[in-house]
């Protein structure tokens, strides 16, 4: 399990259901718990009666800036907003997977992050095991997931159906899978850059809890080892390729592109 940052869990809500879950992911992550008001760690993982949040925490004197808590929703927001308007089998994501009419492959999301391209191509009708090796960021896409099953809708249907979560290492994970994944997806985290998003204040701080994506390299010669058609790898405009290899062809986007490695034409 990676190093936890100093994070503490905490619980805002009047329900004593939601404290006992506040408390059992507490030692389930091997984390204090405490009232918020008395913390004095940096991150904050909270309960509300809505959801599950990563937050800062502005009591500390050297927290200067204002953060909007981090929570992952596929049932409103940008999600929600993906789901009902941008599930077409002719967006880029879709092709660089491997979607197309009348096939659907089965996905495995190395990065699963906050979930979201994971959740479009299970939209799409692909059965998509995430995996995220943060225990952080995992516990807010368990969360999401669970508040997804519960709304009875075509959200709940399509995480029922199609979406798996896996939390660890995705190059021991997916050695263990029963049958190999067609796709290999891979979105590792952004270098550092004057214009990527990540100097956006919740990207920040996901980079804080996780990391860099020091292994990068080395979960796409995993992937490649075993996936069954091919990796498909998101990278910034402009930015290397992973392990300077030559993909079989790019998908370009605006600021974005996917390098797909076909397994055969390696």
């Amino acid at each position: 399990m990676p190093k936890l940052p100093l994070i503490t869990i905490s619980c805002t809500a009047s329900s004593d259901t939601i404290l006992q879950k506040a408390r059992a992911l507490a030692k389930k992550l091997g984390l204090d718990f405490c009232d918020k008001k008395q913390c004095r760690n940096r991150y904050i993982l909270t309960y509300t009666d809505e959801h599950l949040e990563l937050g800062v925490n502005e009591q500390l004197e050297n927290c200067k800036e204002k953060h909007s808590p981090l929570f992952v929703d596929f049932i409103h927001g940008n999600a929600g907003y993906r789901h009902a308007r941008n599930c077409t089998i002719k967006q880029p994501l879709a092709r660089a997977v491997g979607i197309k009419s009348g096939f659907r492959p089965d996905i495995f999301d190395a990065t699963a992050g906050l979930g979201g391209d994971g959740f479009v191509l299970a939209c799409l009708g692909s059965n998509v095991i995430l995996n995220e090796r943060s225990p952080i960021i995992g516990a807010l896409l368990e969360d999401a997931m669970q508040r997804g099953l519960q709304a009875q809708n075509a959200t709940s249907e399509v995480i029922q159906k199609r979406m798996t979560l896996l939390l660890g290492d995705a190059k021991e994970n997916i050695k263990h899978l029963t049958s190999p994944p067609y796709t290999v997806y891979l979105d590792p985290m952004y270098p550092h850059s004057k214009k990527s998003a990540l100097n956006k204040k919740e990207m920040r701080m996901i980079r804080d809890i996780v990391g860099d994506d020091d292994d990068s390299e080395e979960l796409l010669e995993t992937a490649l080892r075993y996936a069954g058609n091919r990796v498909v790898v998101k990278r910034p405009k402009g930015a290397e390729r992973l392990n300077s290899k030559n993909p079989s062809h790019v998908i370009e986007m605006k600021n974005s592109r996917f390098d797909v490695y076909m397994i055969n034409h390696l």
